[in-house]
């Protein structure tokens, strides 16, 4: 039986991006999600500035897939008594992203709703490209829940690793998932164009093969590790494994 973990509450704020499409951020950088702050909502874009000097990044949990194939959302699945999405966003919180963002319509968390319907993780990607100002992305998908801080922190150390060959993204092997990304100008604007129309692409490997790919070194352990679930069999073979 699979079973649901329930939706947390928290405050977010809410900003346009020049087209005027919405998105949300977290009200505060404190990684303790059980507390309450007195902070309004703004309509202001948060961004401090200090990306390019001290390495922040943004957080992005892919999570807007439909789970038709698992029967029920998967983001809402019970992993050692925490949800999936409860587990993502605190796993990047705690890897060293200054902000985390759920790609995926959840207005319980700090999110970007899919502008592009059945674009799959690449048409995520696109909608938080649109509000998210960050360059500097690690990005994973919610039902990855054999995920560490001790796998995700080496996808950003590869990103510095690259910067002299001016690789792009760091991931594993030939994993998809999780990356690191640097998010430049030309990027955002082939993500936006990319899943327009109605040829537009669906996967990350479309992204992927135009960047420069810093592969970090992934054996069988590792990859067991990466592994996700779409079906109930996945998910329970995941649990055995947990």
């Amino acid at each position: 039986m699979l079973r649901l973990g329930g939706k947390a509450s928290r405050q977010v704020w809410t900003h346009k991006s020049q087209s005027g499409h919405a998105g949300a951020w977290p009200s505060s950088t404190n990684t303790n999600t059980n507390t309450n702050t007195n902070r309004q909502p703004t309509t202001e874009k948060v961004h401090d500035g200090r990306m390019e000097t001290n390495g922040d990044c943004l957080g992005v949990v892919l999570a807007g897939g439909r789970s038709q194939r698992m029967g029920a959302d998967k983001a809402r699945l019970e992993w050692r008594g925490q949800s999936l999405i409860d587990r993502a966003v605190a796993l990047l919180r705690a890897t060293g992203c200054s902000r985390v963002v759920v790609s995926g319509d959840y207005p319980e968390y700090a999110h970007v709703a899919d502008r592009f319907p059945d674009r799959g993780p690449l048409g995520g990607l696109a909608s938080v490209a649109e509000v998210a100002r960050e360059s500097r992305w690690l990005v994973t998908a919610v039902d990855q829940p054999l995920l560490d801080a001790a796998l995700l922190r080496p996808l950003l150390d590869g990103l510095l690793v690259g910067v002299e060959s001016a690789r792009c993204l760091c991931r594993y092997g030939e994993e998809p998932l999780p990356m690191a990304l640097m998010l430049s100008a030309d990027t955002r604007r082939w993500l936006l164009s990319a899943v327009a129309g109605d040829s537009g692409h669906r996967s990350l490997k479309a992204l992927q093969e135009r960047l420069r790919i810093h592969a970090l070194p992934a054996d069988a352990g590792t990859r067991a590790r990466l592994r996700g679930a779409n079906t109930p069999d996945e998910w329970e073979t995941l649990l055995s494994l947990g």
